[in-house]
This record gives structure tokens, sequence and C-alpha cells, in this order.
């Protein structure tokens, strides 16, 4: 319409433009112009009149609203009467059961392959993970599938599963540790809770997360219509069992990484573990390693593990970390030992002791997520522990000679 508007416009300036140059001329000349001017506009906004109210008999429904679009054929009740669908991908189809509950796969298949013998390459995975792509591939991501259940009932709830390949096992396990920990406090209360399947799992509200050997399957309930509530019991309905099929049919170790292996059970939050493939703790040259969080009555605090090949290559860890800013050495702890502060982004910073122990390096630390900046001593002392109290527990911790 707004063309409309500007053809009429430029019309009736050019009249006008007509107009002023004839009025040297006589006034019948001027009549006639101004006469064609007038024939002219009325003829442009007659046209504009004639498609805007095209427009409106298309735009405006008329009567009461129309209703909804029929549902897709995937979603109609009976689709999973034949049994559902099938994944087309070959390397990943095994893993895949076809029904689950009264969800199946989508017969109408739509399973999507990007990476390493796929139909996609693998930057378009950055259309599925929305702004977080370049973090799978810091992980070493090398293939993602995308898969789909429907509702055998008819209703528009669906089950989504993104399931991704990474270079090695640590990778993948580091992926699902930040996915179910990441910068969060893994002792809150809407930290996924641990499920059965796989090397290890969790149940969020709605989702699941499965890690196995060098895969990480995500699975999300999905259903616009439904509440929280609804959402969250239906996700612990159906996604356990799902999970722990899906982790029975994958590939590959179920145990964690060494590192992982180092941390002391007891006090360990339940899921309360962060593997980093790159430097720990941020310190160049320390490399990767795991983090347990812990919580003892009202204490709070970390335990930081890593296991390299050799001693030799555990002490070039230990004298990165001598490198922080303010480290200071410790006597009498293990095979040598460092004390320094560190501090997370803008939180308050923590106290860390390290100490080797042959071919492994461990540390303990302060919980940063219950500090803040300008607790006085009495209220850190509340939450974490003293330095002594920290030394005492990692000579406790250290693996024997």
């Amino acid at each position: 319409m707004r063309g409309h508007r500007a053809i009429a416009s430029k019309s009736r300036t050019k009249s006008a433009d007509a107009a002023s140059k004839s009025r040297t001329k006589s006034a019948d000349a001027a009549s006639k112009s101004r006469t064609k001017s007038a024939d002219a506009a009325s003829i442009v906004v007659g046209l504009w009149c004639v498609l805007a109210c095209a427009a409106c008999k298309e735009d405006k429904p008329q009567g009461a609203p129309p209703p909804p679009p029929p549902p897709a054929a995937s979603a109609r009740a009976g689709s999973c009467a034949s049994g559902g669908g099938k994944i087309a991908d070959k390397v990943s189809a095994p893993f895949f059961p076809q029904k689950t509950g009264d969800f199946c796969l989508d017969p109408n298949g739509g399973d999507k392959s990007f990476g390493d013998q796929a139909t996609l390459p693998l930057d378009q995975i950055c259309d599925l993970f929305d702004g977080e792509c370049e973090i799978y591939k810091g992980f070493n991501v090398r293939r993602v599938v995308e898969a789909r259940y429907v509702d055998g009932k008819g209703t528009p709830a669906t089950i989504d599963i993104y399931l991704s390949k990474f270079a090695t096992s640590e990778a993948a396990y580091g992926m699902f540790t930040k996915r179910v920990v990441g910068e969060n406090d893994p002792a809150g209360e809407d930290t996924p809770k641990p499920t059965e399947g796989g090397g290890v799992a969790a149940l969020g509200l709605g989702n699941a997360y499965l890690w196995r050997g060098a895969y990480l399957a995500e699975i999300t309930y999905n259903d616009e219509a439904a509440a929280e509530p609804a959402i969250k019991a239906a996700g612990e309905r159906l996604l356990p069992p799902l999970v722990k099929e899906i982790g029975d049919k994958l590939p590959g170790e179920t145990t964690p990484p060494a590192a992982v292996a180092l941390l002391p059970k007891e006090g360990l939050v339940p899921l309360g573990v962060r593997y980093v493939t790159k430097d720990l703790l941020g310190v160049d040259g320390v490399g990767g390693g795991a983090f347990g969080y812990y919580k003892q009555g009202d204490d709070r605090f970390r335990v930081a593990t890593l296991v390299r090949a050799d001693g030799d290559q555990a002490k070039d860890v230990l004298a990165s970390l001598a490198k922080v800013a303010g480290s200071a050495r410790e006597k009498n702890i293990g095979d040598g030992a460092v004390r320094f502060m560190h501090k997370e982004s803008d939180g308050a910073p923590s106290e860390w002791i390290f100490a080797r122990a042959g071919k492994n390096v461990i540390g303990i630390g302060g919980e940063s997520r219950v500090m803040r900046t300008g607790m006085t001593a009495e209220e850190t002392a509340k939450v974490t522990l003293s330095k002594d109290e920290k030394i005492e527990k990692l000579k406790k911790i250290l693996p024997a000679p």
C-alpha cells in the first residue's frame, strides 16, 4: 500500500509542476493539465483501493477465526501402529530403539546427520546448537545426529534427541559434565539428578543427558501446550527408560577418565563433577583434569585431580601452578606442594593447595559459588575450610607412594 501512495504522490507532484509552468500560458491549457492530472490521480487511487480491498479479503478471515492447522501426519493417532519410522543414518541407526512407551521414531523420517560419514557438513550443527556450536567444536565433536520420536496417541508432544560423537571418550565426558554442571552449583535444587544409563546419566526438568564412550546424548521432551509440572511429570515417566535403552546400545567404555576416579567419594555432591580437557583453573601449561564438588556439613570445597603419564610430567604441572602470581611453596605435603589464591570471573578469590604424589597432582580449594566479595573472616570460615583443614584433607586424599 505504501507503493500505491508513492505513485499517487509522484503523480500529484508532476501535476503541480506542470500547472506551475502553464500559468504563463493560457487558462485553457492550465485547466486541461489539471484535468489530466486529476484523472491520473483518480486512476491511481482507484487502483490502490482495488488492491487494498483484495488484500483485506486475503488477510482478514470472515466470521469466526479459522481452526488451527491440522496436526502433522507424524502426530496423528495411530502413527506408531506400524512400528514407527527408521533412522536413515546407517552409522547411528542401531543406537535408537524404534519405539519407547507410546512414542516411536517419526514415520515421516526427518532425522539429520552432520559431520563424519554424514549427509550434511559439520558446520551446520550451528543451526541445532544456537550460539553454542563453537563449544562443541572446542570439545572436538566429529558427528551429530538429530532424531525425533512422536506420540502414537496423536498429541503434539515429541521426544527430540541430539546424539554427538566426539574424537575421544574424555572429550565426550567433558561435554557431558559441562551440560550437567556447567557454571552452576551442582548442589542446587535445579541441578539434574542421577538416572540409570550408559556410563553416567542425568535427568533434569523434561530433559536428560547420557554419556558413554565417545558419545553424548541430549534427550528432551517437548510439548508447547503443557505447563511445567506436566512436562516434569512426563519427563520423569518417559525419559529414564529411553536413556537406559540407548545407553545399553551405545558402544564404548563406561568408566570415567582416570582423573575422575581419583576424586574421593565421601561428601561428593551427586553428579558434582566437571572434567575439562584444557588447562585446569585456566593456568597455562597445566592441562586437563577433573573437579569434584563437595559438601560436608556447612563446609563447601572442591577437589581437583590431574593424572599424567609419569612423575616428570606431574612435576611440570606443579611447576606451572607455582608460576601463579602470589603462589608459595608448602613443605611436608606429598612430593611437593604449592599454595595460591584463585579467582573465578567476578566471584570472590579462594585459596587452593596442590600437591604431587608420583604421577598424580591433587588440589583442594574453597567453593567460590558460596563465597562473595566482602565476606568477613568469620563468614568465610562458616562455609569453607581453613588452610590447616585443607592440608589435613589433602594428605588423606593423596595416593600412597
